[in-house]
């Protein structure tokens, strides 16, 4: 007898909880009517579960259930635990599901309708693709177990910078022929096709490459040709254009020259309508332009579309007179990729590190307030379709969110629908066909390693840079170098699994895992004596700051601060977290009401005394304490741009380091203090570099040299010999997929 036969074989047919049902007579789960999906092993799990509520199930009793005669470690069953929580939402912290009992196993602990026992049948083996939860809740006010908790896990630098989510795709094609429509490749490009537009008849699509070295803009028709036509060649980077819908103009940003413009859909000279913002969208009349204020420029396959302050804005597509749509208090979060509905009353738009706001909103041009559509993390470009009818959102993983909608009152009309995109990673940017029976989108990839760059007491490249790891795993990012400069630990995520922490040689030999829990770890910290590394994690519903002896794989917790309301509170949810070298303080961002800019606080960390710093106008986080725990480097939101600055933690003063347009995200210090090592994009393109903290003066520690490329985290040895940092490499091309029955 298979394992699922003895899973199956005293269970009931249907099972009811919540809102959910479990129908083994199909093998199907759904949750308000609307089919989710489950690898094999999870469903398995479920199904085992469901059959005997309340009952402790062993790790060995699920082992021998779902892993009959074959040897599996510890890991593999927390990675269907964590498949199994997120495709459900439940929250470890207030667990509704399924607990975990702690050295024992898991039980069921939500009351279940059961129907009748049915015959004995299999289960399909074919994976499919794992919708992620609804972000959790923050907390209205800061107290010490904010602080030093996993709040901070979501808004960390890894969760803000692309944390990937879980999703599995399938290779069975004839298996998912009958549910599931495939998407057909438009492009075959080996490098980066992103942002399609469909234009205004249907008959082409506008995109971009990076296939002449810069970003530029083609268009291909669907004449059969395959030819694509270079719209523009003037090396400036251009993205995103939408195309006018008279089909006459299409309309995009600059990295490099910054800003929206305008130019002839047949090609020639373009004219600035804005000199800052991005993610221009047509209105249906053709007179005007909504875009956002914020030019970030994060491409990775879950990088944020904008951040924190950024707004929505209106130009006169002629005069380029421009009005503000949205506030940045309403709602706190960044504002980003604007989509028109056809009749030209609605604008919906996307909101990031807004907390609870995050998600799809709506506003009403010219004057309406926003109201959400959707609360729900990782949810990124969106398009309407034609006749109002849906508002289809990309998620950065293998799947597109449908939302239905109520064009005569602007709000949800039915529960969300996940469709799934088999055969391609990672979904970003929509575009629709005038006839709303094809959507458009960039299939991406990313090639993410850990790499060291030699480099001088002065901070400049002492010869060339080398990959330390060279895996499939979907992220390896944020290392830190222990103290003695032998070893590194890093954040490693593989697909179907949440973040964990691992630790390699310093010359990326013997790599070793060192966590294996259900929920994600980030933010690896060294201890002095390099005998230890510090984390943030979730356990047991446990929101508090972990650490692993790196020999004996031992954890221990390390601060387990429960609410207190004797303590003092900060208004506001954790943005960022960072613990200084010597363990013994505290840096940590708050995003605050009403504007929501990030005010920066140091506590110690064995008594919970937040202190302001770095003055009370400036947007500052992202802290990264000088080994001599005398300052802090931040990064300061300007404008559309971030800005690398320098607090003094005694007298709380900030000072910036750099007045450039792009980004500047600083991460570690030089050893004797004198530089801050930071990520910068100029012109579209990353590098690292060094800062000067006395003069600001920058070098050059290793070039991306390509839009593609992008690199992050910059850890600096104690020794001062070497830098470690990730190098993701981002591929992509445009994909069409065939909508089913009426949208």
């Amino acid at each position: 007898m298979g394992a699922t036969q003895r899973i199956l074989q005293a269970v009931a047919t249907r099972y009811r909880w919540s809102d959910f049902v479990l129908d083994l007579d199909s093998y199907r789960l759904e949750r308000a009517g609307v089919a989710l999906t489950l690898e094999p092993k999870a469903f398995n799990l479920l199904v085992l579960l469901l059959g005997r509520p309340g009952h402790v199930f062993t790790k060995q009793e699920i082992f021998e259930a779902l892993w009959p005669e074959t040897a599996v470690t510890d890991h593999a069953l927390t990675r269907v635990v964590a498949q199994l929580r997120r495709v459900l939402g439940d929250d470890v912290r207030q667990v509704r599901y399924l607990e975990t009992v702690p050295t024992r196993g898991y039980r069921w602990i939500h009351p279940v309708e059961i129907g009748d026992a049915p015959e004995v049948a299999e289960v399909s083996a074919e994976p499919v693709p794992i919708v992620p939860p609804a972000r959790r809740p923050f907390m209205p006010g800061l107290g010490a177990a904010a602080v030093l908790g996993l709040v901070a896990v979501m808004t960390l630098a890894w969760a803000q910078r692309n944390a990937p989510a879980a999703a599995l795709g399938t290779n069975d094609r004839s298996a998912a022929a009958a549910s599931v429509s495939w998407p057909v490749q438009l492009t075959t490009h080996g490098g980066l096709d992103l942002n399609p537009a469909f234009s205004p008849n249907g008959d082409g699509v506008a995109f971009v490459s990076d296939r002449s070295g810069s970003l530029e803009i083609y268009v291909r028709g669907f004449g059969g040709t395959g030819v694509d036509t270079p719209l523009t060649s003037d090396g400036g980077h251009n993205a995103q254009p939408a195309w006018s819908p008279d089909g006459r103009r299409i309309a995009f940003h600059s990295y490099r020259r910054g800003g929206i413009w305008v130019m002839p859909a047949r090609g020639g000279t373009p004219r600035q309508v804005a000199a800052t913002g991005s993610r221009p969208a047509w209105s249906p009349d053709g007179r005007r332009i909504v875009y956002q204020s914020d030019e970030h420029a994060d491409t990775a396959p879950g990088g944020f579309s904008a951040q924190v302050g950024s707004t929505l804005w209106i130009a006169d597509a002629e005069s380029g007179t421009a009005q503000p749509l949205t506030r940045s208090d309403a709602p706190i979060g960044g504002h980003a990729s604007p989509a028109w509905s056809a009749d030209g009353r609605f604008v919906a738009f996307t909101v990031f590190e807004g907390g609870p706001n995050n998600g799809v909103w709506i506003v009403e041009p010219p004057s309406g307030a926003p109201r959400k559509l959707h609360q729900a993390p990782r949810l990124f470009e969106s398009v309407f379709a034609p006749d109002g009818s849906a508002l289809f959102v990309a998620s950065g993983d293998s799947f597109i969110t449908r939302l239905p909608f109520d064009a005569a009152t602007g709000t949800l009309r039915g529960a969300p629908e996940v469709i799934p995109v088999p055969g391609v990673p990672g979904v970003r940017g929509l575009a629709i066909a005038p006839d709303g029976r094809r959507l458009a989108f960039a299939g991406v990839t990313l090639d993410s390693q850990i790499w060291k760059q030699p480099i001088r007491a002065n901070g400049t490249p002492a010869g060339a840079a080398v990959a330390l790891t060279s895996d499939t795993s979907r992220r390896n990012s944020l290392p830190v170098i222990s103290p003695d400069s032998t070893r590194v630990a890093y954040v490693s995520a593989r697909s179907g699994e949440l973040p964990n922490i691992w630790m390699m040689d310093i010359n990326g030999g013997a790599p070793l895992q060192l966590t294996a829990d259900e929920t994600p770890e980030h933010k690896p910290e060294w201890f002095p004596d390099g005998k230890r590394v510090a984390y943030v994690s979730e356990r047991h519903g446990v929101n508090s700051v972990w650490a692993v002896a790196v020999n004996t794989r031992r954890e221990e917790q390390l601060f387990n601060f429960l609410p207190n309301s004797a303590e003092p509170r900060v208004p506001g949810w954790l943005a960022e977290l960072q613990l200084s070298p010597s363990m013994t303080r505290v840096a940590f961002s708050v995003m605050t009401p009403p504007i929501g800019r990030r005010a920066l606080y140091v506590s110690g960390t064995d008594r919970y005394e937040p202190l302001a710093i770095g003055g009370g106008t400036a947007s500052a986080g992202y802290p990264a304490w000088s080994r001599d725990e005398r300052f802090i480097a931040v990064e300061v939101k300007d404008g559309g741009s971030m800005q690398a600055g320098v607090v003094d933690v005694a007298s709380g003063a900030l000072r910036l380091l750099t007045r450039e347009r792009g980004q500047t995200w600083v991460r570690s210090w030089s050893p004797e203090g004198r530089r801050v090592a930071a990520a910068a994009m100029r012109d579209g393109v990353w590098s690292l570099r060094a800062i000067d903290v006395a003069s600001g003066q920058q070098s050059e520690i290793y070039a991306a040299g390509s839009p593609r490329v992008f690199v992050r985290y910059p850890d600096w040895s104690a020794s001062g010999e070497a830098i470690v940092f990730e190098r993701g490499e981002m591929r992509a091309n445009i994909w069409t997929l065939a909508l089913s029955g009426p949208h």
